[in-house]
C-alpha cells in the first residue's frame, strides 16, 4: 500500500501553504516564499529597493541597478523540520542588460507512511526545487525594466506537480530626494502538472511600493502594498539603518501578521521582523528573523559577494 489512502496527501498538501507563506487557497506558495536574508528582515517592503540580488525575488528590474557580477547563497530555518536553500548569481552583459539566476530548494521534513488501518509503514519525504533566470535593463534614463521566467517542481514521496511562471517588474527612480517607486505583476502562469487531477493556480500577485531616504537620517523607509485573489490585500512597512559602511540594522512588518494570531501569548509579535547586515571586506552577511506569531520565528542567513 502507497500512502494512507489519499487523505494524508491531501492534509499534506492543505498545511504546505499555511507554513510557506498564510492561509491562501492557491498552490505553489514557493513562487511567494522569500529566502534573502535582506528583504525578509523589512518584511517584504524591497520592490523599490535595487542594487541587490534579493531583487531576483522581490522586483527583477532591480537587477538593473547591480553594478558588478554578484554571488549569493542563503540559508532558511523554518518551523520543524523545514529548511531552505538558495543560489543566485547577476551580472551585466554588454548590450544585453543584467542576468539572473537562482535555484532555490525547500525540503518539508519527513512525515509518517502508513496504511488505511493506522500501520505504519517507514516514511516519506516531501520538496520544492524552484529555478528562477530574470533579465533587467534601462528602458529609459530613470526607468528600469526586468522579467523572470521561473519553473517550480514539488514532490512528495511519488506524486510531484510542476508550474510555469513569469514575473514582470519596473523600478522609477524619481530624480526627487532619491524617492523611488516601483510596480509589478507576479507568478503569471499555469501549473504543467498536478499531484492528482486538480491542477492548483497559481498565486498571482500585483505588489506596488516605494523608498524614501528619512531627511537628516541615515534610515531609507520602503512601504509596499499586494493583491492576491486569495488573500486580498495586504501591506509591508520597512526601515533600513545605516550606521556606517560596516553596519546595517533592519526593522520591519507585514499585515500578514493580523491572519496569524490566533490569542495567544506570542500573537503581538506576529508579523514583525527584523535583522542585521555586515560588511566585511567585500564580503556582506545578512542575517533576519521574523516572526509566525505562535508558529514560531524564523531564521534567514544570505552570504553575498561582489565580483571584479
Amino acid at each position: 500500500m502507497r500512502l494512507t489512502c489519499h487523505i494524508l496527501l491531501g492534509l499534506l498538501l492543505a498545511a504546505v501553504p499555511v507554513f510557506a507563506r498564510s492561509a491562501g487557497t492557491t498552490g505553489f506558495e514557493l513562487f511567494r516564499t522569500d529566502g534573502f536574508a535582506r528583504s525578509s528582515a523589512l518584511a517584504g517592503s524591497q520592490i523599490s529597493v535595487g542594487g541587490d540580488l534579493h531583487s531576483l525575488f522581490s522586483n527583477p528590474a532591480g537587477l538593473a541597478d547591480i553594478q558588478r557580477p554578484t554571488g549569493s547563497v542563503s540559508y532558511f530555518k523554518h518551523v520543524l523540520d523545514m529548511y531552505s536553500g538558495n543560489l543566485a548569481y547577476a551580472r551585466q552583459v554588454r548590450n544585453v542588460g543584467t542576468l539572473g539566476l537562482g535555484v532555490t530548494y525547500f525540503n518539508y521534513g519527513k512525515f509518517d507512511r502508513a496504511d488505511e488501518h493506522g500501520q505504519k509503514l517507514g516514511d516519506f519525504g516531501a520538496t520544492d526545487v524552484l529555478a528562477t533566470a530574470s533579465i533587467a535593463r534601462k528602458l529609459k534614463e530613470n526607468v528600469d525594466g526586468g522579467v523572470s521566467l521561473k519553473f517550480l517542481n514539488s514532490t512528495i514521496d511519488a506524486y510531484s506537480a510542476s508550474a510555469l511562471a513569469a514575473d514582470f517588474g519596473v523600478l522609477y527612480h524619481t530624480g526627487y530626494l532619491n524617492w523611488d517607486m516601483a510596480a509589478g505583476i507576479y507568478n503569471v502562469g499555469f501549473a504543467t502538472s498536478a499531484f492528482l487531477k486538480h491542477k492548483d493556480d497559481l498565486p498571482t500577485t500585483y505588489r506596488l511600493g516605494m523608498s524614501v531616504p528619512l531627511e537628516h537620517l541615515p534610515v531609507r523607509f520602503a512601504l509596499s502594498g499586494e493583491y492576491t485573489a486569495a488573500e486580498g490585500a495586504l501591506g509591508a512597512g520597512g526601515l533600513e539603518f545605516t550606521f556606517s559602511p560596516l553596519i546595517q540594522a533592519r526593522l520591519g512588518y507585514s499585515t500578514i501578521g493580523i491572519d496569524q494570531r490566533v490569542g495567544l501569548d506570542r500573537d503581538a509579535l506576529a508579523g514583525f521582523s527584523g535583522g542585521l547586515g555586515l560588511h566585511i571586506k567585500g564580503i556582506t552577511i545578512n542575517y533576519a528573523l521574523t516572526s509566525e506569531g505562535e508558529i514560531g520565528f524564523l531564521n534567514r542567513f544570505t552570504i553575498a559577494s561582489a565580483f571584479k
